[in-house]
């Protein structure tokens, strides 16, 4: 142990600075008044070689105090000229900014000093950083040129000690500063850190000085410890020394608690919100620059934009989730004082240098004493400096937390550190990377690691289990005989690639059964969810099913509340010292109370709150004192048992999250050992709540607590949580078990959750599995506070440790927060008719605050209300009015409505106006339906559809249905009576249905809109349809904003309204607009249809996807996409922020307008500038510029460049369709100087008159402009009446731009377009309706099917490997024959994409063997048929899978390579082979091989030349030709010359020596030819011209290459006929010869390969050759072979090479490897391979090399040689 001297002498400034050097003296004095209390103490100390640690408050000057004696001693040898190329400090900071930012300040006093206070001969002083984010030549560059001070990280110090060739540069190492101690250490970062130190110092020599520093920890005790432990100078006869500079009392500080409104205890949360915004608008405008801290990311976004909004200019966000660009400008904006206030959530609070920011104002509670000093500190950061802090609570409790805070930080109180010890997942990682140093005896390492001081006591057992999980799972092997370990296979790269210890928090997606993907959590939330448990999600309800690798499967909960809060995932556990001084805070509070004094003055004379504050948190403790006197304390815990449906128990701690959740996870284990169902269990700071379906005996659970096994209880609840697969998943993955990346690709969210999945549960499995005890130590230690538990439960032997237990109606204040948090979800759900019946009246009023005195009317008033909407029809034209809000008119008016306005009116005058009605043809009678209240009554036009169709449903047996779309319509028709005389028709019309769910929508919107507020109940009692029926169409209405559900005439349950009546009743002012009106205008607007593409994509201003254009254009089909996009007046460009899409030339200034004027640095004005008239592409654009991998940083910054000028829109491309090319080129035009942007305003009207009307919302995604400047230019262009504002309701009034013209049209209704359509969600269309469409057909990328402006429907589709998914189709049967028409539509198109073969497996969620027989009519008329698997259906495409290895034994056989088909000599194979590459592609494919290659060409004419695929191969004339045609490259003029001279003659000799040529220039001059196959070369070096084949059908030529390619391939599939074909094939020209092979039976199409879920063609012919065949050899296909593009996709996929060769064992691939062919041997440089199969890829690799006579070598084949045996 070290001995530990706390130091407090504060030296004199003459004494510290006569001990510095001149320069160093001289450029302090120069620049600082003096040295800083925490200076004098440390820098001594520092300068007398002794380790230090230094504490003291932000702002201090702390990074001078640990530089300072360091500078001193370089500059020394500087000017000694004793300063060597090594580092002699390194600096170790938590984060890269703070590292980015320290290197800026040293440099700086460096250069200062060098250049006004050092002579001319002295040295410089290099600083260097490295970190994950230096360039790979910065990093090479720092080994040949060391710097003398290196700043770097944990993680890149771990990396550099695993490096052979970085250790020796730190040989001389004297210093080494850790800097923010206290957010390193108490993580497993820190002890990461540590086990490096230990390392540094077994492989430095030299006496390295440690100087640890930080702002705010304790015990200092135990940092200091950590930072000298494994020092080699320790000794028991001589310990180790350290001081201690600690100062506390160095700076003042300026707090207070602010209060946004007088009323804050009696105002819901959420408007607090908004007045804190206020609030801090105004502190930021009476400050300069003002830093707010929220505690979420999320918050960060939502307070920057309401702040935007507001007013507020110069105000930016700053968060871990910002792209790096971003926060690097806001910081340097910030610095620089640019910015007048930044909000962030965390990601600031550590102590980057920011600046001059003078107030910092934290909004809610930060959780911790150290996190609010910190953030506290960031203000008055500099030397001196006033801190000024502001704390804005969100809530009573929040406030509570807040004032216990502020006590804890004027007391000088601290947050205790605590430290991770003998992490085994850390170790795990540590011994990886030793393996990469070299091999290591098991006892020498392990006392290497317990050098190091979070595992000073690991035991023994623990290493060696560790050593043998890792032995287990190949990451290392281990010889227990000869007791060592070292490295195994992939081990460095996954080391080097996967180095650190912080957890990444992945989302988890969530599916319904259906397959339907509703939305995303993260895995901080999913932590927390159990089977059962109901979460609010998007709107809806869902209940967990179960969690299963990265998929969270649920069910619909529609008419349950949630059981989790929303809020859950992101709530951080409050700290165990500011949960003391909350429970501190109560119990002085409980004392006032109990003696009866009133609590203000003592909040206002003791505590120091302001008036307001002290009112506040009075009313809050008053309201409780009124529940009880109790409070929560050390020795008490509160239980208060609610009145509720189900047992419910609020437990309040005011511990903290950490021992909730232990008390609570314990709580609930013990309830399931004895078969209590737990249906809820939620946690906050104060406490917990959970809903038991029995209650439980309150006063039995000491006992229990106390029992035996009760942490046993308590482990094995956990192990069953979800939170204990989100810690395994962390620590598999620190152990590298589970690694994030494996090389440069990283393993996808999906993959690695899956792979953790399979490792848990094997694990789970094992008696003692160290990943399984370490996830369980970190939940015990990080997540629960399992030692407060313990000690608590230990005391309940004590008298005076209580559990109180009262029986409440509502819980006190204390417990409301959690008991409402629940509740408070209702406000987000959008539809909440099933749920808002059941809640309390009171939680009501506390939810809805003064709005729900809004919901309860007068009934007199509604009366009044509803009378004035309709009246009393006085003449003919007036009762047609009526009769469309109406039902059907008969004699006895039996329709309420009718009763009530036309009593008072005269028989024979109504029975007129009807008769004259019907004579104008205005309304009609109806029969036929079979409905008694419907045949024969009359009805306007316009409810007789309505009415016709919903008579004949109710009587084909919809009363007995719970939804009318599964009932199918098709055949179903009434009659309507025309050409009337005095009420009677001459004749009937035959009508068929309409669209029943239409039908039934309106008729409930009419019945409300002239009845009033009705409930569900009464509704469904007057229609003849079920109930179910009728509440799911009102819930659709509610969530399209139509309808509202409230308690208006004081019933029991809910009830009804139109949304707009609603709205009018309660006091509305604006004319609103009818939202259906304005969904029905956009709908025209955006589907007109157009003759010409070109006409389309004006209309939409651009577009992104061919499928757009579908029902745009008429006759468009998607083969014409390609067409569209070569055109010369499109082009293509970032036009919409980021998102990349195509339009017209003439919309390039609309677009620009929308933008800010770009920002170009000077590469991009460079590359600008090399930008033609003409276009330029890439490959130009990049030219002259060096490459290479030394200049890899250059070619990175060329990019960026391109990338900045994209999305800022400086330029665009532009498509040209190139012979040869596979894609098409993309040629960049510029617009920047080029294009005169609109004005600003100009262009917002002309993007409103297009696409309008629309939200700002919506036109965000459209002007890439601050939001404040677009709402400034709204303003204007409506003061000038260029647009116009209207309101409709969404369900609040929300405000839409449009043209004057637009908002003419909208003020009377318009006809409605019902076609069907199958959308992509980003279509134009559908992505301006995106939250309503995923209201209503869940969250997920489906294709929505829309009927007009209604989402009735979805596809779940996609393609993949060239065929269509479909996993399910969700159409109600009653547009079955509408769906039929538009999906065989999209089918057919889909062929244009190459996509013609589709597969379907359920139907509505049904299986599709499983459906009805309507919908199989349907399936089978769109040609559907079964796949025989009894699962799923195919269309366009056969299935007859075979075996892998069967297809493989055919291709072999057909390719001579199979021992029964090669060929007896390379003579014979030379003669049946058409193009060859060299030896090896020829040797495999004979029995005997005598001579080689180059002996041969001469005998057979053989000449050397360019294929299709670019390689340079041997073929006959006649094949070069037919190439040369294929390929169909028109010569150059100028190449004319060389081509007719090697027409003459072969000898290229003469040709350089007739033009004075160099063989190099002559090869540059004949390369291109060679490449376009006009040149070829003979075996002596001669050259001739190819002559293309004269008179032939260019297209005739490549059906017949294609169809000889083919036919030696049993099995093909586009991608690898795509690859074989080369490039002068187009995917289509391939996809058309196929369907012609298809058609005259040369192939069929399908899935025939079971282990391959690719579309492929295949011969029958040979498929059925399969029964003569044995099984081929093993043997290597080379990568010259042509085969080899066969394999590819498998090459790349299996064993991540492009191109290598590829062993075959039992006719399946089994390992790859790469190898030099030189000197007659194959030198092995890189090897992949089955671990399981090496030993057999061995062995015929050398068989291979045996038939080759070329030996096996190379330093890797020894090694894996030396590895088998």
């Amino acid at each position: 142990m070290p001995e530990i001297n706390y130091v407090s002498e504060i030296s004199d400034t003459e004494d510290i600075l006569s001990r510095l050097s001149p320069p160093v003296r001289n450029w302090f004095k120069d620049t600082f008044d003096d040295f800083t209390d925490p200076q004098k103490v440390a820098i001594p100390k520092i300068l007398g070689g002794e380790h230090l640690l230094l504490c003291s408050p932000t702002g201090s000057g702390k990074t001078l105090t640990a530089f300072l004696s360091i500078i001193d001693e370089l500059v020394r040898k500087s000017m000694d000229g004793t300063l060597e190329d090594t580092i002699y400090c390194v600096y170790i900071s938590p984060i890269k900014a703070l590292a980015n930012d320290i290197q800026k300040n040293l440099i700086a006093p460096l250069t200062e000093i060098k250049e006004r206070f050092l002579p001319g001969r002295a040295q410089d002083i290099k600083v260097g950083l490295r970190t994950g984010d230096t360039p790979r030549n910065e990093r090479e560059k720092m080994l040949r040129k060391p710097p003398h001070i290196l700043i770097t990280t944990p993680e890149s110090l771990g990396l550099a000690l695993a490096s052979k060739r970085f250790r020796p540069i730190l040989s001389d190492l004297k210093w080494l500063i850790v800097d923010e101690m206290h957010s390193l250490v108490p993580t497993k970062r820190g002890t990461h850190l540590s086990l490096s130190l230990a390392l540094m110092d077994r492989v430095v020599d030299s006496e390295v000085q440690r100087i640890g520093i930080s702002a705010t920890m304790e015990p200092l005790d135990d940092v200091a410890e950590f930072l000298v432990a494994s020092d080699p100078r320790e000794t028991d006869i001589a310990p180790q020394r350290i001081s201690i500079a600690k100062i506390s009392g160095s700076r003042e500080l300026d707090l207070d608690i602010m209060l946004s409104t007088p009323r804050f205890t009696s105002i819901p949360v959420k408007q607090i919100l908004e007045h804190n915004i206020d609030l801090i608008k105004e502190l930021v405008e009476a400050h300069n620059t003002t830093l707010v801290f929220v505690n979420t990311r999320n918050m960060t976004e939502t307070f920057v934009q309401r702040l935007k909004v507001a007013g507020l200019l110069g105000v930016e966000g700053h968060h871990g989730s910002m792209d790096k660009t971003i926060r690097l400008d806001v910081e340097q904006k910030l610095k620089n004082g640019q910015l007048r206030c930044v909000v962030s959530s965390s990601s600031l609070e550590l102590g980057i240098d920011i600046g001059s920011v003078d107030l910092v104002i934290q909004v809610g509670s930060p959780g911790s004493i150290a996190t609010a000093l910190q953030r506290i500190g960031r203000a008055g950061h500099q030397v001196g400096g006033l801190p000024r802090a502001r704390f804005l609570p969100t809530s009573p409790h929040d406030l509570l937390e807040i004032v216990a805070l502020q006590n804890g930080i004027l007391s000088g109180n601290m947050d205790l550190l605590k430290f991770p010890q003998n992490c085994l997942d850390v170790l795990a990682q540590f011994l990886i990377g030793l393996t990469i140093i070299s091999e290591w005896d098991l006892d020498e390492a392990y006392d290497l690691v317990s050098d190091s001081w979070p595992y000073r006591s690991l035991p023994y057992d623990d290493y060696i289990e560790v050593l043998d999980l890792l032995d287990e799972e190949r990451r290392i092997w281990v010889d227990w005989e000869e007791n060592r370990f070292g490295k195994r296979g992939y081990a460095q790269m996954i080391y080097y690639t996967n180095i650190g210890t912080i957890a990444p928090d992945n989302n988890f997606l969530v599916f319904t059964p259906d397959g339907t993907l509703v939305g995303q959590l993260s895995s901080s939330f999913v932590s927390s969810l159990r089977n059962g448990d109901v979460f609010l999600l998007g709107g809806s309800t869902y209940r967990v099913s179960s969690v299963i690798g990265t998929r969270v499967n649920v069910s619909s909960a529609t008419g349950y509340r949630p059981t989790i809060p929303s809020w859950t995932g992101e709530a951080m556990s409050r700290s165990v010292e500011l949960s003391q001084e909350v429970l501190e805070l109560l119990g002085l509070i409980a004392v006032q109370y109990r003696t009866g004094a009133n609590i203000t003055p003592f909040l206002i004379d003791v505590l120091g709150l302001n008036r307001p504050v002290a009112n506040a948190l009075t009313q809050f403790l008053d309201e409780h004192s009124a529940t009880t006197f109790q409070v929560p304390s050390e020795d008490m815990i509160l239980v208060e048992q609610v009145e509720a449906p189900l047992p419910t128990y609020v437990v309040t701690t005011c511990r903290g999250r950490a021992f909730n959740l232990a008390l609570g996870y314990l709580f609930a284990g013990l309830a399931a050992r004895d078969n209590i169902s737990i249906h809820e269990l939620s946690f906050d700071e104060n406490g917990f709540m959970a809903k038991l379906s029995h209650e439980v005996e309150i006063s039995a659970i000491p006992d229990v607590f106390r029992g035996s096994g009760s942490e046993e209880t308590l482990n094995q609840y956990l192990l069953e949580s979800q939170l204990f697969a989100k810690r395994f998943r962390e620590v598999s993955s620190r152990s590298m078990l589970n690694p994030r990346r494996i090389g440069a690709e990283e393993v996808s969210p999906k993959q690695f959750q899956q792979k953790a999945e399979q490792i848990m549960n094997r694990h789970r499995k094992m008696d003692d599995s160290v990943i399984v005890r370490e996830a369980m130590n970190e939940i015990l230690s990080i997540d629960l506070d399992i030692l407060q538990l313990r000690d608590f439960i230990g005391r309940m032997n004590s008298e005076n440790v209580r559990i109180v237990h009262r029986r409440v109606k509502m819980p006190s204040p204390l417990g409301m927060t959690l008991f409402m948090s629940s509740f408070e979800d209702l406000l987000s759900l959008r539809t909440r008719a099933y749920l808002i019946k059941d809640v309390d009246p009171e939680i009501l009023r506390r939810l809805l605050g003064a709005r729900s005195l809004a919901t309860d009317l007068d009934e007199q008033r509604l009366r009044e209300y509803y009378q004035s909407k309709v009246a009393i029809p006085t003449n003919a034209n007036e009762l047609l009015r009526l009769m469309d809000m109406g039902g059907g008119l008969e004699r006895q008016l039996t329709h309420p409505l009718y009763s009530e306005k036309l009593k008072e009116i005269n028989h024979d005058t109504l029975r007129g106006w009807v008769h004259e009605l019907a004579e104008r043809e205005l309304i009609t009678k109806v029969r036929g339906t079979g409905h008694e209240k419907i045949d024969g009554k009359w009805f306007s036009l316009r409810m007789t559809e309505v009415h016709g169709t919903l008579g004949c449903l109710a009587i084909a047996g919809a009363a007995e249905m719970d939804d009318l779309r599964e009932l199918y319509t098709g055949g179903l028709s009434y009659e309507v009576g025309e050409s009337f005389t005095r009420g009677e028709p001459s004749t009937w019309s035959k009508r068929n249905l309409s669209d029943p769910m239409d039908c039934l929508r309106l008729k409930l919107l009419d019945m409300l809109g002239s009845e009033g507020p009705q409930t569900a109940e009464l509704l469904s009692s007057r229609l003849p349809f079920p109930s179910a029926q009728v509440e799911a169409v009102l819930q659709e209405l509610e969530m399209r904003n139509l309808v509202s559900i409230g308690f208006f005439t004081q019933t029991d349950e809910g009830e009804f309204i139109l949304r707009v009546d609603e709205y009018r009743i309660t006091g509305g002012q604006v004319n609103v607009i009818d939202y259906r009106t304005l969904q029905t205008m956009i709908l025209n607007k955006s589907f007109s249809i157009f003759e010409e593409p070109a006409d389309a994509i004006r209309n939409l201003a651009l577009v992104q996807r061919r499928e757009e254009l579908l029902h745009r254009v008429a006759n468009y089909r998607f083969r014409d996409w390609k067409d569209i996009k070569h055109d010369s007046d499109v082009y293509n460009g970032r036009l919409l922020h980021n998102r990349v899409g195509y339009t017209m030339i003439d919309q390039i200034p609309m677009l620009l307008g929308l933008r800010s004027e770009p920002w170009l640095g000077p590469l991009e004005e460079e590359l600008l500038e090399k930008i033609s008239d003409e276009g330029t592409t890439r490959t130009e654009l990049f030219s002259g510029y060096p490459r290479g991998k030394e200049n890899f940083h250059v070619q990175r910054s060329l990019k960026s460049a391109l990338s900045n000028l994209e999305r800022q829109l400086a330029v665009v491309k532009q498509y040209v369709d190139v012979p040869n090319r596979k894609r098409s080129m993309a040629i960049f035009r510029r617009l920047h100087g080029r294009i005169e942007p609109l004005p600003f305003h100009d262009a917002l009207s002309q993007l409103i008159a297009r696409i309008g009307p629309v939200r700002i919302h919506t036109l965000r995604f459209f002007v890439a402009r601050p939001v404040e400047d677009l709402a400034d230019a709204l303003r204007e262009l409506e003061r000038k009446g260029a647009i116009t504002r209207i309101v409709t309701l969404q369900p609040d009034p929300t405000d839409y731009y449009s043209s004057p013209e637009d908002a003419e049209i909208l003020l009377s209704p318009l006809p409605e377009d019902r076609k069907m359509r199958i959308l992509s969600q980003s279509d134009p269309f559908s992505s301006r309706f995106i939250h309503e469409i995923r209201l209503l057909l869940k969250q997920g990328w489906f294709y929505p099917v829309f009927k007009g402006v209604d989402p009735i429907g979805r596809i779940l589709m996609f393609v993949v490997n060239d065929y269509l998914e479909i996993k399910d189709i969700n159409i109600p049967h009653s547009y079955l024959d509408d769906f039929k028409t538009t999906f065989a539509e999209l089918l057919e198109n889909y062929r244009d994409r190459l996509v013609d073969v589709s597969v379907l497996h359920a139907f509505n969620g049904i299986p599709v063997h499983d459906c009805d027989e309507n919908i199989q009519k349907i399936l089978s008329e769109l040609g559907f048929t079964s796949m025989g698997d009894g699962e799923r259906y195919i269309r366009g495409g056969v299935v007859a899978p075979r075996s892998r290895q069967e297809i493989n034994r055919i291709l072999f056989y057909h390719h001579s390579l199979h021992q029964n088909s090669r060929w007896e000599n390379e003579s014979i194979a030379l003669d049946n082979t058409i193009e060859l590459r060299d030896d090896f592609a020829l040797r495999g494919r004979c029995e005997m091989f005598r001579v080689n290659l180059s002996s041969m060409v001469a005998a057979h004419q053989l000449h050397q030349g360019s294929n299709l695929r670019g390689h340079l191969v041997w073929a006959r004339y006649p094949h070069f030709q037919r190439l040369l045609s294929i390929k169909n490259v028109p010569t150059d003029p100028d190449d004319e010359e060389i081509l007719q001279f090697f027409r003459e003659t072969n000898d290229p000799d003469m040709y350089m020596e007739r033009n004075a040529m160099k063989r190099a220039e002559f090869r540059r001059l004949v390369s291109p030819l060679m490449r376009s196959g006009h040149l070829i070369q003979d075996y002596r070096g001669g050259f001739k011209t190819v002559e293309p084949l004269q008179k032939v059908d260019l297209w005739q030529i490549k059906r017949e290459y294609l169809r000889d390619l083919v036919q030696n391939y049993p099995v093909i599939t586009l991608k690898q006929l795509e690859r074989l074909a080369g490039s002068s094939f187009s995917p289509e020209e391939i996809s058309d010869v196929m369907h012609e092979f298809e058609g005259d039976g040369t192939l069929i199409k399908g899935f025939l390969v079971d282990d391959l879920q690719d579309i492929c063609w295949g011969r029958m012919d040979m498929l059925e050759e399969l029964d003569d065949l044995n099984r081929t050899r093993d043997f290597v296909i080379p990568p010259s072979d042509p085969l080899i593009h066969y394999f590819g996709s498998l090459l790349r996929e299996r064993f991540g090479f492009g191109s290598a060769y590829l062993v075959f064992h039992k006719e399946e691939p089994i390992a790859a490897f790469k190898a030099n062919t030189r000197n007659d041997k194959i030198e092995i440089t890189d090897f992949v391979g089955d671990s399981d199969l090496e030993k057999e890829a061995i062995r015929v690799m050398k068989e291979f090399a045996w038939e080759h006579d070329m030996p096996l070598s190379g330093k890797l084949y020894e090694r894996i040689r030396s590895r088998m045996l």
